[in-house]
């Protein structure tokens, strides 16, 4: 039920965003900017309405403890970084065919926004896998969950909007790729060294 109501989030943003800016003659170098920023805009506030819920389950059912008990910090946040990505691949399954459709999406080179949507997406799952422990028993998850990991997420998010433009404009986008790649090899790298504190937490 959760992934259908971000899904449906991220399609109703999607049509909003499409009926603001699709009347607008705006110059080709504006729109692809513009679209490159929005694009990245859904794609996280949908993804934050969903991603910090990975251990909300645990944490209302009563079993986070058993969890613990049962398995090293490592291996479980591993698994719900990969939910958390699954996740947020079906958020831009509906979001990338909705601004082709609806906003008359140019891209020139597929396979780089592909592979910035893939980066940005990992790194935009790890990060959220790691706050989700905090935020699962606050009240407010998802507001809570923005004003904690957004400062950390901001230079993804800017990185992914170069990499996206660039693809859009048929540029070479291989420098915010590498960045991207170096930001999920950061995030990563942190996440499995705190993974057990924050487990344990």
């Amino acid at each position: 039920m959760a992934t259908l109501a971000v899904l449906f989030f991220a399609a109703t943003a999607l049509a909003l965003v499409s009926y603001a800016i699709g009347p607008f003659g705006l110059p080709a170098e504006d729109r692809a900017r513009l679209q490159a920023a929005l694009f990245w805009i859904i794609l996280f506030f949908a993804a934050a309405t969903g991603l910090p819920r990975a251990f909300v389950q645990e944490e209302e059912s009563g079993t986070l403890l058993a969890l613990r008990k049962t398995l090293p910090g490592t291996h479980v946040f591993a698994g719900k970084a990969l939910f958390n990505f699954g996740l947020f691949l079906a958020i831009a399954a509906v979001v990338v065919p909705g601004f082709f459709l609806l906003l008359e999406w140019k891209i020139a080179s597929w396979g780089m926004l592909a592979a910035t949507v893939l980066a940005g997406g990992y790194g935009l799952s790890v990060v959220s896998a790691l706050f989700s422990t905090k935020t699962a028993r606050a009240a407010q998850k998802n507001v809570l969950f923005v004003l904690v990991a957004f400062p950390l997420v901001l230079p993804l998010l800017v990185t992914a909007i170069a990499a996206t433009l660039e693809a859009a404009k048929g540029g070479s986008a291989w420098t915010p790729l590498r960045v991207l790649i170096a930001y999920d090899g950061a995030a990563s790298g942190a996440a499995y060294l705190l993974a057990e504190a924050a487990w344990e937490d």
